[in-house]
């Protein structure tokens, strides 16, 4: 069997296997569980505070009996030696279902924190810091996740819960893009398929068919990620379970037999000639791999005998040989009822076993050190599975940055990116032929995030950009929060300032419904003509593509009309080629003409505060030693204290977690032609100062 839990459990109830003549009576007695204790928030010691190098602590993913709702996250604190029950709960209040029902895989991303939640049908995103909610991805009968490149990878068994020798739904694995939190791809694989990894550009994905018994599956698919689809499946043997990567091109991978003539063995899989090279006679219901040793807890259950017997060994990876048949060398593995999990610390090679005892009542947390005597254990949550170790660095993808303290001062994502017609369309950032919405915000994301200051331009009025960090930038009253930096600067040194200015109107939002995504309510952050008699509130503005490369026309919402004048200087198309509509309609808000000649020059008078590119990046204290408005010393930099609803009132944030910039102006310059908001980086100022120094 191999059902949401590993090994020999039925995970369907997680009660005890013994044997297929009962498991549909185990799910159908309610008695199973009818004491069922809910954990609150507690803490404990356990051992003694450690100095690490790297790894600051581990979060542990307690599955909880299905159908009981109990999944829970635990943390330990290296710094502290304080162990933390059930934290999702403390982190997340107003989550009704907290974690949810058979937590099933673990990993970090980032800055992020990745539970796959199997019958929950999702997958928990959350700070990888406070393990606070971002969001979620839905993927039906979910089980294991691995990372490249800026997408998730998901395996799914996509059909029901359900023992059917003749099961007719093949698995897939879900490609998820980190960004959105959305699934932009599925493939398919085998049936019930379970573990996943990642290398040489190529996913390899173990096929278990656990619900078919005895029509088990036997093959390890392969799939090409440059193309996401299948290429071939490896022979390995029956009812296959996890697989991993060692540091010699080599893939191991578990299977569990058929419970009863057909044992669990490890297998050992080449990678260059993707051949199974060798196979061992253990059992390894769950390990981990550092260095060259491979450390496995088995537990294998014969239903002929109704029998388990237990195992605690080190492979060597490099002679594909047992070193040691038991890891624990001070005769305290008596005390282990059931090994379920496995992790080493590969700084202090210190073993990390969980014991999921009955799977009914909560489990043990053991910590070995590296000669196998025990140095403590802790009480956790029900079915203690899955460890992930929380270190001081921030690895690529899925909120990037290099903070220590795993946050990012800077964008971490673009969500959207649509400019409006204007001359440095389908060049800032430049579009290719096939490009779609998706690989433009993707080009986006790649100028503006990560402080890579490459400037993009959202063209004439309404053109925007919608992007955010890695975290909540927090409301701090009477502070400047965000800054934003645009290509603005003066061509004078008197007021009223001009020179460059073409602002932006800010918009901010916090993630109410907690699904990561910017779908929530949007307020504007007012600057300066917010209120003034000539700032046009509920402007529309409608663009046609036109039939050559020419002039794009507008018309609005109040009368208005005008072209965006193709000129010598950037002879592309204006309109954005990568939209198929030939309309594109924005609205918001319309800031009064900023342009004006001076001369035969052409200039563009900047407003007193709180829009993007309006103002230079930095204020020039030795070029205005005089000036005393706080406003203007800090510009390019905002306050969410200025949010207001859409009926004008002031509104208080306790931060935001997404940000929307649009161009505020809609005015033909002549030979500067329209105005066009840049942008090309933005910061929370609570971590940085308006230099861009570390705070």
């Amino acid at each position: 069997m191999s059902f949401k839990n590993k090994g020999d459990r039925v995970g369907m109830s997680t009660c005890r296997y013994v044997g297929m003549s009962i498991i549909w009576g185990a799910l159908l007695l309610a008695s199973c569980r009818n004491d069922a204790e809910v954990f609150e928030p507690e803490a404990e010691q356990a051992g003694q505070p450690e100095k690490t190098e790297n790894i600051v602590g581990f979060y542990l993913l307690n599955q909880g009996n299905m159908g009981s709702n109990k999944a829970t996250l635990d943390y330990y604190d290296y710094s502290t030696a304080t162990y933390k029950r059930n934290i999702y709960g403390e982190a997340n209040p107003s989550v009704t279902k907290e974690l949810g029902d058979v937590g099933n895989d673990l990993q970090t991303y980032g800055n992020r924190l990745y539970a796959v939640i199997n019958c929950s049908n999702k997958v928990e995103v959350m700070d990888r810091q406070t393990a606070r909610r971002i969001g979620q991805v839905d993927i039906p009968n979910c089980r294991y996740i691995q990372f490249d490149e800026g997408y998730a990878y998901v395996t799914s068994y996509a059909g029901p819960v359900q023992i059917d020798t003749e099961y007719k739904q093949l698995g897939y694995v879900a490609k998820v893009d980190t960004a959105t939190l959305k699934v932009v791809a599925t493939c398919l694989v085998g049936y019930q398929p379970d573990g996943i990894a990642i290398a040489n550009g190529k996913i390899y994905v173990a096929n278990s068919g656990g619900y078919m018994n005895p029509n088990y599956e036997k093959t390890v698919s392969v799939i090409n990620l440059s193309t996401f689809t299948e290429e071939k499946r490896i022979e390995v043997a029956v009812n296959l379970g996890l697989l991993k990567l060692d540091s010699r091109g080599q893939l191991w991978v578990s299977s569990r037999g058929d419970y009863a003539d057909i044992h669990a063995r490890l297998h050992c899989i080449d990678l260059a000639s993707e051949t199974v090279t060798h196979t061992l006679d253990v059992s390894a219901s769950n390990f981990d791999i550092v260095g060259d040793s491979l450390y496995f807890v088995g537990s294998q259950y014969d239903k002929n005998t109704n029998k388990s017997t237990t195992a605690y060994g080190i492979v060597n990876v490099a002679e594909h040989r047992v070193v040691s048949d038991n890891f624990i060398t001070d005769g305290t593995e008596k005390s282990i009822t059931m090994p379920y999990g496995i992790k080493v610390n590969p700084e202090t090679h210190d073993i990390l076993v969980s014991d999921a005892k009955n799977y009914v009542n909560p489990g043990t947390l053991y910590c070995f050190d590296k000669d196998g005597h025990q140095k403590w254990n802790v009480r956790t949550g029900d079915i203690p599975a899955e460890i992930c170790f929380v270190t001081t660095d921030v690895n690529t993808g899925g909120g990037g940055g290099d903070d220590p303290t795993g946050q990012s001062p800077y964008i971490s994502h673009v969500f959207d990116f649509m400019p409006a017609p204007g001359q440095f369309v389908n060049i800032m950032p430049l579009y290719e032929d096939g490009d779609d919405s998706e690989t433009m915000r993707q080009k986006t994301e790649n100028c503006i995030a990560g402080h890579n200051q490459e400037m993009i331009s959202l063209g004439g009025w309404g053109g925007y950009v919608v992007f955010g960090f890695d975290h909540r930038i927090p409301n701090v009253p009477g502070d400047y929060d965000l800054k934003i930096l645009g290509n603005a600067f003066y061509s004078t040194s008197e007021f009223p300032l001009y020179g460059s200015s073409e602002p932006g109107i800010v918009m901010v939002s916090i993630d109410s419904n907690g699904n990561g995504l910017p779908d929530d309510e949007w307020y504007e952050l007012a600057g300066s003509e917010y209120h003034s008699s000539d700032t046009r509130h509920g402007y529309s503005c409608t663009y046609t593509r036109p039939a050559t490369n020419t002039d794009v026309s507008w018309t609005d919402n109040q009368g208005g009309s005008g072209k965006v004048k193709h000129n010598t200087y950037h002879t592309q198309e204006y309109y954005p080629k990568w939209i198929s509509a030939d309309e594109i309609t924005f609205n918001g808000s319309r800031l009064k003409d900023n342009g004006a000649k001076i001369g035969t020059t052409c200039v563009l008078y900047q407003y007193p505060w709180g829009y993007a590119d309006n103002h230079p990046n930095n204020w020039d204290k030795s070029r205005f030693p005089d000036t005393t408005d706080e406003n203007l010393i800090h510009v390019s930099e905002f306050k969410i204290d200025w949010a207001v609803g859409s009926d004008g009132n002031p509104v208080t944030l306790p931060g935001i977690d997404f940000v929307k910039v649009y161009t505020a102006v809609n005015q033909d310059n002549g030979t500067l032609g329209e105005v066009s908001t840049e942008i090309i980086d933005a910061w929370d100022l609570h971590m940085l100062d308006s230099d861009g120094n570390k705070r």
